[in-house]
């Protein structure tokens, strides 16, 4: 495997988790004047990261020597 890859890969997958973990360290608070705030960016980005990540892993088994 392409080195470069797989480690770009790894750490997209770490990051996907830091942002799962952070949304669920979080949490929801409801706000004095009844607004809901959640970090719901979290999730979208969480998402972004494993399939960059997922697609860095497919091109370091592809580029594998």
């Amino acid at each position: 495997m392409n080195r470069r890859y797989f480690l770009g890969g790894m750490a997209c997958f770490a990051a996907a988790w830091a942002c799962r973990a952070a949304y669920a360290h979080n949490g929801a608070s409801l706000g004095p004047d009844g607004v809901l705030h959640e970090s719901f960016g979290l999730i979208p980005l969480s998402w972004l990261l494993d399939f960059a990540g997922l697609t860095l892993l497919v091109l370091a088994w592809i580029r594998r020597k």
